[in-house]
């Protein structure tokens, strides 16, 4: 081609797709490009999949279901939680179904990388992604291998870019994608605590930004965690130290774990041979916070984007437009939704969530919650909740 760089490129080093992140939502939109005959790389900075990681590991049925994940992953599933008020009243809600399943996060994302290489993904570990060039006829990204005994910076050459990195990576910002309205940070720990079922506090004083939860991971062990703005380690021992859940604590707790989670969506999640998917453009659960599934489904509609566009050889920013079309059309609604209720929840002092808690545990509002109530499609209940008097006038006056 004659394009800049190409002197210093082998063929090895030259791909249809380069995805970089290796989490769920990379590894899905490479699974996907490869299965459809498409050359793909997926840089991964750290030495494994899935080191380190910090989530609760909370996945919808729904998800088992659509991406055919193999039972052997769950290690518990969810048809019950127990919510905690912030006086410490508790209320158990139990549906007729499961809800969703817990899995180890880390076993989880190198299940997605060995399916990935199964479908010839080229998966390269240690290999962070340093720049993004946009130049004729192409992309190249340039690559610090950390792998090798002389740590080296390379360049590879693609005709496009999945950006999966997760949000508020310094690749973002270079490349103008950085507008993300808010962030919150997700912390967590995991250490020996008795927990039976998933249990959700309240409280301004224990969940500053919505919610702290307990996640029981099976042989007496959980994982603690919260939203916070700012100070996160503390905010986590703080909560650790309640009495209810010191008391059931058998060791200290493992080293905090610190992620920034967007709150809304990049204004523009594509540009000329760029795709962004996953918590790198937003696309989380507003209410809770989870990104796995939502990362997923929109690294299907990245894939699915781009073999049209390589096929055609269309890959400037109009032809990929298509892809923000169709994310949107599928997740718009549900972000902007429960950031409605978060802001209501912000507004609200200890003694509405109380009320709120209490209203809940009513017949006429039980039954709108187990018609309406779903692990990954929060935006029927919200609304539903709105238009009930009582609560409603509790959450608008928020």
């Amino acid at each position: 081609m004659g394009d800049k760089g190409e002197e210093a490129l082998t063929v090895q080093e030259k791909y249809d797709v380069v995805v970089v992140g290796a989490g769920p939502a990379g590894l899905t939109a490479a699974t996907r490009l490869s299965e459809r005959g498409w050359h793909v790389a997926v840089l991964e900075e750290h030495a494994q999949i899935g080191t380190p990681v910090n989530c609760s590991g909370v996945l919808g049925v729904e998800a088992f279901e659509r991406f055919h994940l193999p039972n052997d992953l769950i290690q518990h599933s969810l048809s019950n939680l127990e919510f905690v008020s912030p006086r410490g009243l508790r209320w158990e809600f139990e549906t007729a179904n499961e809800l969703a399943h817990v899995v180890v996060r880390g076993e989880f994302d190198r299940y997605l990388g060995a399916r990935a290489r199964e479908a010839g993904a080229h998966v390269l570990l240690s290999h962070r992604a340093t720049a993004v060039e946009t130049v004729f006829g192409g992309v190249n990204v340039r690559v610090s291998d950390a792998a090798s005994e002389e740590p080296s910076q390379r360049a590879l050459r693609c005709r496009a870019v999945v950006v999966a990195t997760g949000a508020g990576m310094p690749l973002l910002r270079t490349l103008g994608f950085n507008d993300v309205p808010s962030r919150l940070l997700g912390v967590q720990t995991e250490l020996a605590l008795s927990a039976r079922q998933v249990e959700v506090y309240f409280g301004q004083r224990w969940a500053p930004e919505g919610f702290a939860w307990v996640v029981p991971l099976g042989e007496g062990r959980a994982k603690v965690g919260l939203l916070c703005r700012r100070d996160g380690p503390n905010t986590l021992r703080r909560f650790l130290a309640r009495s209810d859940l010191a008391s059931r604590a058998e060791t200290a707790p493992g080293p905090i774990q610190c992620s920034v989670l967007p709150l809304g969506f990049l204004r523009q999640s594509f540009g000329d041979r760029i795709l962004v998917v996953g918590e790198a453009a937003g696309h989380i659960k507003t209410t809770t916070c989870g990104g796995i599934y939502y990362g997923m489904r929109t690294a299907e509609l990245a894939a699915e984007t781009l073999d049209s566009s390589l096929a055609s050889d269309h890959l400037d920013a109009a032809a990929l437009s298509a892809y923000e079309h169709r994310w949107r059309a599928l997740l718009q609604r549900e972000i902007e939704t429960g950031l409605k209720l978060r802001r209501s929840f912000k507004l609200m002092n200890d003694w509405g969530i109380e009320r709120l808690m209490s209203l809940a545990r009513r017949e006429t509002v039980m039954r709108i919650i187990q018609e309406k109530a779903n692990f990954d499609w929060h935006r029927g209940l919200i609304d539903a909740v709105f238009r009930h008097g009582a609560v409603g006038r509790i959450l608008g006056a928020a």
